[in-house]
């Protein structure tokens, strides 16, 4: 993911199902047609000027529910449902059974904002949102103005990061079957056996405890620098080699390479944002700037979620 491309700076926007057109429509034509043909009647016997001003009336009035009622779907194809829009997806909470789209199954994404002169200061009244995917369309809004624009600008990106899987080593060749293997056990696991093994000696210039146990005593500079550039480097390989990385870092007590790591709390990735997180929680950081690992519960299973739950509560002394 190129360096443009910034992580989402949102963590969750709610929206609430539009109207259809068709409804608009019929609500403004039942409320003129109302207030015309009551003017009508308050008017009978009275000369044609009145019956124009009782049909203005109706048109005013008709004019006032729509704009009342507030934007509709785009397309008569569009349903609208309510929708939570979080860094790793689209949270549809439909009935009878609701869901759950990963950005791989989201084609586009789309936000219509919709303003209004307040004491003539430009205002943004309603923020309409629409979301593609092959097989259907859904729409939902929101008083005032969303923060999706870096959604919607970067989403191409976003999509094409969330769908790398994991590595199992810093350059990026390995990669793991997310759908198969329980992907934070073996990140773990690897991660571990890397530094008691000495293999990230010359890579990190890491520095052993002793001839006798390799694994190194802290993180040295040299180590900071390149797990940093790996952190908010793009990953350029097949496989992202950044959740190895995260894990390196809060396994060396790294505590300076914490702002990489809350910049990744919010990565389109579920895998890697739930072990950005774990790893700034597991240093000391504020769960209040890097957010709750169990935020990601719709994206990552319960079971892999529990055991980076875990992890991350053994924080370092």
């Amino acid at each position: 993911m190129p360096k443009s491309a910034p992580p989402p700076d949102f963590r969750y926007v709610g929206l609430k199902p539009a109207p259809t057109r068709r409804a608009v429509v019929v609500a403004g034509a039942v409320a003129g047609l109302s207030t015309a043909c009551l003017g009508v009647l308050l008017s009978a016997g009275a000369e044609l000027p009145a019956l124009v001003l009782a049909g203005f009336a109706g048109l005013v009035t008709a004019w006032m529910v729509a704009r009342w009622l507030g934007p509709t779907l785009p397309t008569l194809a569009a349903r609208a449902t309510p929708l939570a829009i979080v860094p790793w997806g689209v949270l549809v909470h439909s009935e009878p059974v609701p869901r759950m789209l990963r950005w791989s199954a989201v084609r586009s994404i789309k936000v219509d904002l919709f303003h209004e002169m307040d004491h003539a200061t430009p205002l943004t009244r309603w923020s309409l949102v629409t979301i593609c995917t092959d097989r259907e369309t859904l729409g939902g809004r929101a008083p005032g103005q969303v923060s999706l624009e870096r959604l919607e600008a970067f989403f191409p990106r976003y999509a094409e990061e969330a769908a790398r899987p994991a590595a199992l080593d810093l350059d990026g060749k390995s990669a793991l079957d997310e759908w198969l293997e329980p992907n934070f056990e073996l990140l773990l696991a690897e991660a571990r056996r890397l530094l008691h093994s000495g293999e990230l000696t010359e890579r990190l210039g890491l520095m052993a405890r002793s001839y006798r146990e390799p694994r190194p005593a802290r993180a040295s500079a040299e180590a900071i620098e390149r797990l940093e550039a790996l952190l908010r480097g793009p990953p350029e390989s097949a496989a992202d080699p950044r959740p190895l990385a995260a894990l390196l870092a809060a396994e060396l007590g790294a505590t300076e390479l914490m702002e990489p790591l809350r910049d990744l709390a919010t990565s389109p990735h579920p895998l890697l944002a739930a072990i950005a997180r774990a790893s700034a929680l597991r240093l000391g950081a504020d769960i209040k700037r890097v957010g709750a690992v169990e935020e990601l519960s719709d994206f990552v299973p319960s079971r892999e979620l529990e055991q980076i739950q875990s992890w991350a509560d053994a924080r370092l002394h």
